[in-house]
């Protein structure tokens, strides 16, 4: 539900004369079809994004970055960048406003920043591309040329680069997203050994970084003590408390403005770029725009991390199973709180007389991760609907049909009912869309040409999250027409449109175009 009809349904239940909800059955705007309200502003190019908000004496950055993973800075040469054309400001370690490390995401409930290390406060690195120095100049082209003037000298240290070497000493992590990192009910293991059929197969995933279309950026300027950010954000609320925390001022002297994303994914959240930003405005007493580059968003941001899995599935003859085994590492950092959480789809999707869900984090010297679309639940979900496959295979059994055999009638590990689950329903709709009946089992047995023609099923699952509440504020004015305004942004999902449309329905209210 919405934040629209969530506070639709509040003013009804406020008003004491009104029906218990009189407009609950209106048919209005939902479900029509309509122009997109972004749409015309975006292909005629009216639409603003971050990078492209005007701002008067605007001054642009631009970042160097670490070139080692683990170590400390020594000495730095900031002359030839302050001597260079247009410079207005270098920022290091030695001249950032001393500021409060930024709340974690998922550690608190008020953070959205991916790493929890406090930004060019100090000399330290922790991985390599950490962004190390910061130029103000008049121009792009002048302040990227004089970061790269700047010349560093670094002491590296050992740094734990290889996922390889890292799964040598991973540990269980206190909590995967507030679920315990371990999860077993009977005893798995054994029950594989003895198994009339079983698969034991390991998977490994690779790191991947978004790279949407819109890269990284911020423009930002403060008036006095408060400070407003234009930003590419997913996380508008989250973002504003954020910035409070690290340059210790209160909320309300914070401003996000984010109505327009080139993408998101997960990965736009704060950043460092966020806190230099806005430190070298408060330096430079101007406006300052700092866009992240291609490069800069591989260097300054993160995505997935690699994982290493095992899938272990043990079968009585009829396919039903006997054990479910899910288990692996994922790369982390000691500074955020984002791990794959690969083992979630098999909490929830298959009966099993015994399972044992389990997961490791090994600690590198990367950039943070955080959350990609999809999260965890993807790589997880690829390893155990692969190996569903292969048992398939061994039993001589339809996929489709060994799901349907193995279709929990509750909850596999907490035992709670479902609200609602239609998936044999939509095995079968599926199956009759594709021409299921007509599949050949062996594979490269049906060809188009040059084409060769697969098919094949598999299982989804994400869980349903509710986020502390948010508000809308809604001004009904005397010739009726009512505005409605939220912390909200456009991400090209539609949401301006659809909100629109369930406050037209829920008002009674035609929807003005």
């Amino acid at each position: 539900m919405s934040i629209v009809q969530n506070v639709m349904k509040a003013i009804v239940r406020l008003m004491p004369d009104a029906a218990p909800d009189a407009l609950l059955s209106a048919h209005g705007s939902v479900g029509q079809p309509m122009e997109r309200r972004d749409g015309t502003l975006k292909v005629t190019g009216q639409a603003r994004f971050a990078a492209e908000v005007p701002a008067e004496n605007l001054a642009y950055a631009a970042l160097r970055y670490s070139s080692i993973a683990r170590g400390r800075i020594t000495a730095i040469d900031t002359a030839a960048a302050e001597a260079a054309p247009g410079v207005v400001l270098v920022m290091t370690h030695h001249n950032m406003p001393r500021l409060t490390a930024p709340p974690l995401m998922n550690a608190d409930p008020k953070g959205a920043a991916a790493s929890s290390l406090p930004v060019m406060q100090d000399a330290f690195i922790h991985w390599n591309g950490q962004p190390v120095a910061l130029v103000l100049a008049e121009t792009q082209e002048q302040a990227d040329h004089a970061a790269s003037l700047i010349r560093f000298d670094f002491a590296a240290q050992a740094a734990a680069t290889s996922f390889d070497h890292a799964r040598g000493r991973a540990h269980a992590p206190a909590a995967i997203l507030g679920e315990p990192p371990t999860l077993a009910v009977g005893e798995a293991e054994k029950a594989l050994a003895g198994a009339a059929h079983s698969v034991d197969i390991r998977f490994r995933t690779p790191r991947h970084n978004h790279a949407a279309i819109e890269p990284h950026a911020v423009t930002v300027a403060w008036e006095g003590d408060a400070l407003a950010v234009h930003d590419a954000t997913q996380m508008l609320t989250l973002t504003r408390s954020t910035m409070a925390v690290a340059f210790g001022i209160a909320e309300e002297k914070v401003r996000i403005l984010s109505p327009f994303v080139g993408g998101g994914f997960g990965n736009k959240a704060v950043w460092n770029h966020h806190i230099l930003a806005a430190a070298a405005a408060k330096l430079a007493k101007r406006p300052v725009r700092l866009a992240l580059t291609r490069e800069g968003v591989f260097r300054a941001t993160g995505g997935r991390t690699p994982t290493v899995q095992r899938v272990a599935l043990a079968a009585d003859e009829n396919g039903y199973l006997d054990a479910l085994i899910h288990s692996g590492t994922a790369a982390m950092t000691t500074h955020n709180d984002c791990p794959e959480q690969f083992t979630f789809p098999a909490r929830h999707l298959y009966a099993a007389k015994s399972l044992l869900l389990e997961q490791k984090i090994a600690e590198m010297d990367m950039v943070a991760n955080t959350f990609m679309r999809a999260p965890g639940e993807s790589i997880g979900t690829y390893a155990l609907e692969c190996a569903i496959d292969e048992l398939a295979e061994k039993l001589a059994l339809d996929p489709i049909e060994l799901r349907r055999r193995i279709e929990p009638e509750k909850d596999p590990t907490s035992g709670l009912a479902f609200s609602a689950r239609h998936l044999v329903e939509a095995y079968a709709a599926g199956a009759e869309k594709f021409g299921w009946a007509e599949r050949s089992p062996m594979p490269r047995a049906r060809r188009d040409g040059e084409w060769l023609i697969g098919m094949g099923v598999a299982t989804g699952t994400y869980p349903y999250y509710r986020m502390p509440g948010g508000a809308a504020r809604i001004r009904i004015t005397t010739d009726g027409r009512a505005v409605v305004q939220m912390a909200a942004h456009e991400m090209g999902m539609g949401t301006a449109t659809a909100q629109a449309q369930h406050a037209a329905e829920r008002l009674g209210l035609p929807l003005v175009t």
